[in-house]
């Protein structure tokens, strides 16, 4: 049984050499920076064709080797995944933990800890990881005795932190009603969006020029900030990424939480908006709740602008903090030996 176990070892890592660090040799770019933050992937999943197999016998070596992608423009650091196994039908040999990339860290038998660079231009594809293992097949006479087969599931999932940037350029009016009689270079007004190479994606900035009412000479740019998770799997608060792949409790508020902070004209703390949620409309220090997958958000730059300064194109710098989990499974089919 130890020597074949070996062998399968051995024809999993033959089977992906040449794989190690970011996916070969040097990537000579054909691409430009703008195109790293396109794309609604972050981190994706993938079992090696059979490995698992759909079928095997009991008592047998089970084979799985599964393929890490992070396809968006971010790093992950630090991130976790969770083994799932039905324990009455197979179980994990601890020590055929085997990964290409020496930055992969096994917590125990059923939790690893990863590193994984995101796209670039030198590497517009993003980091790749391969991880292999072995489970063993138990005795389906012991379990299901009347049972020919049994279709038993293996699930992995992932937990990681991640974030979006999105920059785009927005007009500032001063001229609120009109009163200078001169052309405008830009009209404030609503902003879409599609991706920006990650799983939750900015989707649209609506533009409004509000009055101080205790300063009728100062303006405050306010923006409505759209927010949805494009990806397939599901956002839970930065802190409880750990948790997420574990047996953990969290809480239903910190499922779909997500931290924003934007600024205007640069990234500075004196040019940071105050946020709060639109529906609530109370102070929240940009936290969002996603439900159904989308909120809005409203950010008002409160330091304000003199009417006197006219109408102008800004940039406006949105950054959005958060983790990430998704899951991928596979049916395997345990089957009886037949010994008469």
């Amino acid at each position: 049984m130890k020597i074949r176990k070996i062998i399968w070892i051995l024809v999993i890592l033959l089977f992906v050499y040449g794989c190690k660090g970011r996916g070969g040799d040097k990537y000579t770019p054909t691409i430009t920076s703008k195109d790293i933050y396109t794309g609604k992937e972050g981190l994706t999943m993938k079992f090696f064709e059979n490995a698992p197999p759909d079928e095997i016998f009991e008592n047998s070596v089970l084979p799985i080797g599964l393929r890490l992608y992070n396809k968006g423009a971010y790093d992950v650091d630090s991130g976790y995944l969770s083994i799932s196994l039905e324990k009455e039908y197979m179980n994990l040999e601890e020590d055929s933990l085997k990964s290409i990339n020496e930055l992969v860290n096994f917590e125990d038998s059923e939790h690893i800890r990863f590193d994984l660079t995101g796209k670039t231009i030198e590497y517009p594809k993003g980091g790749t990881e391969v991880i292999t293992f072995i489970a063993n097949t138990k005795d389906l006479s012991l379990t299901d005795p009347q049972s020919e087969f049994h279709k038993s599931l293996i699930s992995i999932t992932s937990c990681y932190k991640y974030q979006t940037k999105a920059v785009e350029t927005v007009c500032i009016d001063t001229d609120v009603y009109g009163f200078k009689k001169r052309e405008k270079p830009c009209e404030a007004g609503t902003i879409t969006l599609s991706s920006q190479g990650a799983p939750v994606a900015v989707t649209k900035i609506e533009s409004e020029m509000l009055p101080d009412k205790d300063k009728p000479d100062v303006i405050k740019p306010r923006f409505i900030i759209t927010v949805r998770n494009i990806g397939n799997g599901e956002v839970v608060k930065q802190e409880k990424v750990e948790a997420a792949c574990s047996s953990k409790s969290i809480t239903y508020k910190e499922w779909n939480s997500i931290n924003i902070k934007v600024y205007v004209s640069d990234i500075s703390e004196e040019n940071k908006l105050d946020c709060d949620i639109v529906k609530e409309g109370t102070h929240d220090d940009g936290t969002m709740i996603l439900k159904q997958k989308e909120d809005s958000i409203r950010c008002t730059y409160e330091k304000g602008y003199s009417e006197n300064k006219g109408t102008f194109a800004s940039p406006l710098y949105i950054i959005l903090d958060y983790g990430y989990t998704d899951t991928i499974s596979q049916d395997v089919k345990i089957k009886k030996v037949v010994t008469n």
